[in-house]
């Protein structure tokens, strides 16, 4: 009986835990992945190049946005994939985010970046821990999106 309940109790924490992986999953990611996706399902080299123009171009608004594009990379695979480092700099206003959002509305990539890098802020805001902070945002654009954070103390 003992070791029944014990099992029951582990079958629901990790039923719990498999829930908050989905929310924290949806709540960086949303629409944007798919939006990725479809973007890269189409990827040639002059499709890369334009993504590289835009993000380059784009720097001066991701520093407004909190954030200095600070490396840029591309994998040559089939398909390929860019990945961009950017350095937390700043953090805006939600009334900022907005501006900055509608002035790249017309730039499908700029603005999925964009949001991905906020959604990295607002996910770091939940999860604060210790005395780390934000410290660089990778985003992986490609078939395989990805959005990874380090926290520098």
């Amino acid at each position: 009986m003992a070791a029944e309940t014990i099992l029951n109790k582990v079958i629901e924490t990790a039923s719990t835990i498999s829930e908050k992986v989905d929310e924290i999953k949806e709540d960086i990611w949303g629409e944007e992945q798919k939006l990725i996706i479809e973007e890269f399902r189409e990827s040639s080299s002059q499709k890369v190049k334009d993504i590289l123009n835009n993000l380059n171009n784009s720097s001066e608004l991701f520093d407004r946005a909190g954030f200095h594009l600070s490396n840029l990379n591309i994998s040559l695979g089939i398909p390929p994939e860019i990945s961009s480092e950017f350095k937390a700099i700043k953090i805006i206003t939600m009334e900022e985010r907005e501006t900055l959002i509608s002035e790249v509305a017309d730039n499908r990539i700029v603005t999925l970046v964009m949001k991905c890098l906020f959604k990295a802020n607002d996910f770091y805001d939940k999860i604060k821990f210790g005395t780390y902070k934000l410290d660089v945002v990778n985003i992986t654009l490609g078939l395989t999106p990805g959005i990874n954070m380090n926290f520098q103390r």
